[in-house]
């Protein structure tokens, strides 16, 4: 299976007043398309920060990290937008829903800020919101939602570009055990239904119960500590070729990565 995701002796340490603060020290990890992996931790550990560095919303001191076959420290700052729009569907832990539009309106901006162009987008909102079961609710605006469907809007929005990886920071944190234990049940179904790798952030057992690798963070380090190869997707599913930015290509891209020769 192709890889999508590679840290190579990855280090990050922050200045706070004159301590150095080291929070990973050259880690190492790599993750295929077919997974669903959870990184779990205790608040502080570090979890957060691995996440955005995956994302490129920060960059290591040490070490590279290469995701879909680009160098992420490598791009541009002005060019990590687009990575981000082009390759990630992220899913902070505040759902970050603009309070004045409805449920649709908020995902049609957010296509309109990524430049999303295809056509029937609208159409494909429509079929994400009943693929997540709020459909009824397209028309309301964020106050009216309960935390649990807050939640499955912000996963809609962050599906309706297409990505090819899912990144959910602590998605269940702030969610009562039978909206968790549902939002949960809602993320295995979308691994296992589509070709989209997902990456969670949790401490929530469920999460543990549904990923095909876990990962522990802590101690400056991200160590493999449960792999479970009947979790991943069925054979059947077929995976996108994966697309290349047009902009800044020669800089950033591996030669001849994994996931094949950048044409």
């Amino acid at each position: 299976m192709d890889q999508i995701v590679k840290f190579s002796n990855v280090s990050k340490k922050f200045q706070l007043f004159w301590e150095e603060i080291v929070i990973f020290e050259k880690i190492n990890l790599e993750i295929d398309r077919n997974e669903l992996v959870l990184f779990y931790g205790p608040s502080g550990s570090g979890k957060t920060t691995l996440l955005n560095l995956l994302t490129g919303l920060l960059n290591p001191d040490e070490g590279e990290i290469q995701v879909a076959g680009l160098y992420v420290d490598l791009i541009p700052e002005k060019e990590k937008s687009d990575f981000r729009s082009n390759y990630l569907g992220i899913v902070f832990q505040e759902n970050n829903l603009v309070s004045t539009l409805t449920v649709k309106e908020n995902i049609i901006l957010f296509q309109e800020l990524c430049d999303y162009k295809v056509e029937g987008k609208e159409e494909k909102i429509d079929l994400l919101l009943e693929k997540l079961g709020i459909d009824h609710r397209k028309d309301s605006f964020p106050v009216q939602l309960s935390g649990g469907e807050k939640k499955r809007v912000a996963i809609a929005r962050a599906l309706s570009n297409d990505p090819y990886i899912l990144i959910l920071d602590e998605p269940t944190g702030n969610l009562d055990r039978e909206s968790a234990d549902e939002l949960c049940n809602l993320v295995e179904e979308l691994f296992l239904t589509t070709d989209i790798t997902v990456i969670v952030s949790s401490h929530d057992q469920k999460m543990n119960e549904i990923a095909t690798l876990v990962y522990r963070v802590g101690s400056k380090q991200v160590e493999l500590e449960e792999e479970h190869e009947e979790r991943r997707k069925s054979e059947e599913i077929e995976y996108r070729p994966i697309d290349s930015l047009e902009r800044g290509k020669e800089d950033i891209f591996i030669e001849e990565t994994l996931l094949g020769p950048i044409e």
